[in-house]
């Protein structure tokens, strides 16, 4: 049988090509062993069980062929929140948890706030939210019934009752509701010349990402159809793509939106836009 060590460092070497191959592995033997990394680093000498060395190369092989680590191990981490993620839903980015923050600076604590996450997927905007903001009320909506059954397992999972989930063309089954927070991350890639590495979004659902021909189309039908489900004073935020941010503004200024702005990611990049209702 083969040590931690041995499959690590055979691993490393077959993942070459990934931006993270030491991690990426780390991720998956652990994932197999059934334990965490911190273990696999105190004990670079235990002998993988019987079986377990097959199902390693399973996971390598495809994660050489591209297959995000995520939807591999079932998992990301979100806020330090773990969440289930498949190839039903986007998996959660770092620079969403930018725009939680965000929104969160707003969302008065013991105050039972109304708060709509629009487009949830796997729920992680919603679960957080929710999560830090237990007065709150959330509204978690979808288009697609698959991601909706992850974003409410996710919540079950975690602990988290104050959210409801209802499947919604954006606005479309909401009717008159409004709320005193709208958060949103649309679909911005352009399709179908989207100008990002084939593997980066290959497994992942269109429907989560393509956003039209420049990238602006849902983000276009958010904005004009937010305002009035904003309550007065209240407020949206929209994730987009770091050459959005123009866009974005203007949209925001036309249909009559007040206090626009937009804050960087931590490489430096427009990447999110958050306005007001007067």
């Amino acid at each position: 049988m083969q040590t931690v060590r041995e499959l690590l460092q055979f691993a490393s070497a077959r993942l070459g090509a990934s931006d993270t191959p030491r991690l990426d592995a780390e991720v998956l033997l652990a994932a197999v062993l059934g334990t965490d990394r911190s273990r696999l680093y105190a004990h670079p000498e235990m002998a993988a069980p019987q079986g377990s060395s097959a199902d390693f190369l399973r996971l390598l092989n495809n994660r050489g062929n591209g297959f995000p680590v995520a939807y591999l191990t079932g998992e990301k981490e979100f806020r330090s929140i773990t969440f289930r993620v498949n190839r039903h839903t986007l998996i959660p980015r770092p620079e969403t948890e930018l725009v939680v923050e965000a929104a969160l600076e707003r969302i008065p604590a013991q105050y039972r706030s109304r708060v709509l996450d629009l487009g949830t997927g796997s729920g992680a905007i919603a679960v957080a939210v929710a999560s830090e903001r237990p007065d709150c009320a959330v509204t978690a909506v979808d288009l697609s019934i698959d991601a909706l059954a992850v974003a409410r397992e996710n919540a079950a999972t975690n602990h988290v009752a104050n959210i409801s989930f209802e499947q919604s063309d954006w606005f479309g089954s909401l009717h008159n509701r409004r709320f005193d927070a709208i958060i949103c991350n649309p679909p911005y890639v352009r399709y179908p010349d989207t100008g990002l590495p084939p593997e980066e979004i290959r497994y992942e659902p269109r429907l989560a990402l393509d956003g039209g021909h420049d990238g602006t189309a849902c983000i276009r039908i958010v904005i004009a159809s937010g305002l009035r489900h904003i309550n007065p004073g209240g407020f949206i935020i929209i994730e987009h793509a770091h050459n959005q941010g123009g866009f974005v503004r203007e949209q925001f200024r036309t249909n009559h939106y007040r206090n626009i702005t937009t804050s960087l990611d931590h490489a430096g990049h427009e990447r999110y836009t958050r306005a007001f209702r007067a």
